[in-house]
């Protein structure tokens, strides 16, 4: 339609006519986002110019939902395939788990309501048991549907210090009852975890989640994100003289070095003093760790790195998040598998690089020998007893990572042994 106003011509488009076009675009969308599904808006606007298109930002939203719809699968109709996601999961990877949960308050009810679902696979569980140490961080994160699901993770170190996914779930919101629901199956799939295990459990104490591990994994130590407390810290305590003093207090790895860090946060602020005294030393500071993890993570850096490898995923409706992670995980085990099978060394590439660091800082020590295995080395003004029959030292990295400290690898270095012995 043309209408003319003061001898000038515009084109009206009826709504009909914008539906089409929309239309148009969408399928356009379809072909271009099968062969680029990374592809943003603005390359799709490109790829309409071509053919001579000039879509608005709505007909490029409209159009695009529709292509993903038409792709993916709508956000509703995604839930409904999940039961027969779980049953295939269960054919085609044996002694997988994949539980779902439903909200079915009466008989009458012939759709029940989907609460939530529970993810872990037998390589996963394989890999966890046989090759991870221990330690075990724990977090949550919404998902950008419509329904505002969140996303409940696990995730573990491997020996070569890289992120190990454990087990994922989806449920409805993050709170007690939720993790809860989650650590049933964890540990049920997982464990059954006795006292005997030196298993340790992180989390940012939000909404439940060590309140939840608490109840259903008991033997399990806790572990604090320590930058989820400096942050409550922070908010009644400001000052960059006091976050200086904490992170010392949290990353000394011998009770001197923690003590004295922690007299100089009592002598500047006394009540910041008592908010840390209120949160038991064990959850947050390395030296009362227990040396049998061989862990001195005081930071939940790999749920939340995991969180980021999700990435667009989080947007996706739930049987295509679900599905696309599966892919992803085995992608991700596969590549470290072939990696793996290059190695010529007994220690993984990681431990190499820092055993390399670590031969940089010794050379500031002094080594006062005993007896070839046993020795005092003077680091600054600090002297520390090394023991290589025990692998001990007084600085407490040494048994507390399970990795050389500097003044064990200077006796090492000094009996011409390689450090990657």
């Amino acid at each position: 339609m043309i209408k003319s106003y003061n001898g000038e011509h515009t084109c009206v488009i009826s709504k009909k006519n914008v539906e089409a076009t929309s239309d148009w675009i969408a399928k356009k969308f379809v072909l271009v986002l099968r062969d680029h599904p990374e592809m943003t808006a603005k390359g799709i606007i490109a790829e309409m110019l071509k053919f001579g298109v000039h879509p608005s930002r709505m007909q490029v939203y409209r159009a695009k939902k529709k292509a993903l719809e038409e792709i993916e699968g709508s956000h509703g109709i995604s839930y409904s395939k999940l039961p027969k996601y779980a049953e295939l999961v269960r054919i085609h990877n044996p002694s997988s788990i994949c539980k779902i949960h439903y909200d079915m308050p009466n008989l009458i009810m012939k759709e029940p309501r989907f609460l939530r679902m529970f993810i872990s696979f037998k390589a996963q569980k394989d890999g966890f048991l046989a090759g991870c140490r221990p330690f075990v961080g724990f977090d949550g994160c919404y998902l950008k549907g419509p329904f505002g699901d969140v996303l409940l993770t696990a995730v573990a170190l491997d020996g070569n210090n890289s992120l190990f996914p454990l087990a994922f779930a989806i449920a409805e919101t993050e709170n007690k009852e939720t993790w809860s629901w989650f650590f049933h199956f964890f540990e049920e799939y997982f464990g059954p975890f006795g006292s005997h295990v030196p298993l340790t459990f992180m989390s940012d104490r939000q909404k439940g989640l060590n309140l939840a591990y608490e109840e259903k994994v008991p033997q399990a130590d806790a572990r604090y994100y320590c930058r989820h407390i400096y942050s409550n810290l922070k908010l009644q305590f400001p000052g960059l003289l006091l976050r200086n003093y904490f992170w010392e207090v949290a990353k000394s790895f011998d009770i001197v070095g923690h003590n004295k860090a922690k007299a100089k946060i009592k002598d500047m602020n006394i009540e910041a003093w008592k908010y840390l005294s209120k949160i038991p030393v064990s959850a947050w500071a390395r030296h009362s760790f227990k040396p049998e993890i061989k862990c001195d993570h005081i930071i939940n850096n790999l749920t939340e790195s995991f969180i980021a490898w999700v990435g667009e995923l989080r947007g996706k409706p739930i049987f295509t998040l679900a599905e696309g992670l599966r892919r992803k995980m085995m992608k991700k085990f596969h590549k470290r598998f072939q990696n793996g099978c290059t190695w010529t060394n007994n220690i993984t590439p990681k431990v190499v690089k820092k055993m390399k660091v670590m031969a940089q800082q010794y050379r500031k020590c002094e080594l006062m020998l005993a007896t070839e295995n046993m020795f005092a080395v003077r680091d600054s003004e600090k002297t520390h007893r090394v023991n290589l029959t025990n692998r001990t030292c007084e600085c407490g990295a040494f048994q507390m990572t399970g990795l050389l400290c500097k003044h064990a690898a200077l006796g090492i270095v000094y009996r011409r042994e390689p450090l990657e012995a």
